[in-house]
């Protein structure tokens, strides 16, 4: 009697096609889904073999702004140059925000290699500012703020090379600028500000940056400031507060939504924030979270800048996949250097 025929899957990412024998793997779950890796693996080998497909640069933020050297550890860990780092202006007051104390370390990594970038985080507000700031960061009141911050920034001699990701996680309400109480004010201030900026600057990009959340929680139509003064779209995605990859890619404020709002508006995508979580409301170490974001960023219908994973240990949960703090996610760790690692 002849044997059945084996179940067979086969893949095909960004022109690169595999077939793998899911008979041969066994029956179990666990033994098919290992199948199916392999074969996106596989896929992706050849992909990359068959012809050179623009995969995203590579970004990291690792926790020291004020140093280059953890972000050029990064790349030797994982064996690919390491292009965009993601940093902070300090919201502590509106002098702070006025005078990043990074800079220093800006100059070093532009100097480091002409295809750098830096994309800096600048709040729209001081921390303890009242509940009506952002109307009056529109109005003009912080002005001066703003137009010292621009020039501090087109001192490093390459504004070119930064982007401002201004007002940060907006949509979420954890920061002064929060957006939740009145969308449209939001974008009167971000429109203001990165006028104001640009004029004082001329060569800054700027980002408009959402939190992958639960729920929408508003629309983000209404807080978005046109694209004459948004140049990149992007989304920080964390493997907490979810169910799991299809809840993270299909619920209401998750991947498939913002693509399709990046796209409706005619803007590159980004991912400067992105990683595991330790925390009771995180996955842990999930190397499939790993897997859907490296696909996601290398989708044939994505039009993604950068990605940066969030390197640090710095807010607790958060887990680093290299350097001396690395260790709570060993098998995420792994999945990241082989997705991340090959030659793209």
């Amino acid at each position: 009697m002849t044997p059945p025929t084996p179940p067979v899957d086969t893949r095909v990412i960004n022109g690169g096609t595999a077939t793998v024998s899911l008979g041969a793997m066994g029956n179990s779950q666990g033994n098919r889904r290992q199948a199916l890796r392999i074969a996106s693996g596989i896929a992706f080998a050849v992909a990359a073999q068959s012809h050179a497909f623009a995969a995203p640069a590579i970004g990291v933020h690792a926790g020291r702004d004020d140093s280059i050297s953890q972000y050029a550890e990064f790349g030797d860990w994982v064996g690919q140059p390491v292009s965009y780092r993601v940093v902070f202006v300090d919201d502590s007051s509106w002098r702070t925000i006025a005078n990043p104390y990074f800079l220093g370390a800006t100059r070093q990594w532009f100097a480091a290699n002409p295809k750098n970038v830096e994309v800096v985080s600048v709040p729209l507000a001081a921390k303890g500012s009242p509940s009506d700031v952002l109307q009056s960061v529109a109005d003009g009141q912080q002005d001066d703020v703003y137009r010292q911050l621009a020039q501090r920034l087109k001192d490093t001699g390459a504004p070119e090379r930064i982007i401002v990701r201004l007002g940060w996680e907006f949509n979420g309400n954890w920061f002064a600028w929060t957006a939740a109480r009145s969308p449209d004010t939001f974008a009167r201030a971000f429109r203001h500000v990165a006028l104001l900026m640009r004029k004082e600057t001329p060569g800054l990009r700027f980002e408009w940056n959402l939190a992958r959340t639960g729920e929408r929680n508003f629309d983000w139509n209404r807080a978005y400031p046109g694209n004459d003064v948004v140049d990149i779209v992007s989304m920080d995605v964390y493997d907490q507060y979810t169910k799991g990859w299809d809840d993270l890619r299909n619920g209401s404020s998750g991947l498939v939504a913002f693509r399709a709002f990046a796209k409706a508006h005619g803007n590159p995508e980004a991912y400067p924030e992105w990683g595991l979580s330790t925390s009771s409301h995180g996955l842990g170490d999930d190397p499939e979270f790993v897997e859907g974001m490296h696909e996601w960023f290398n989708a044939p219908d994505a039009n993604v800048l950068y990605q940066a994973y969030w390197n640090t240990h710095a807010d607790g949960p958060n887990a680093a996949i290299s350097g001396p703090t690395a260790g709570r996610v060993p098998k995420a760790a792994a999945r990241y250097k082989l997705l991340f690692g090959r030659s793209q």
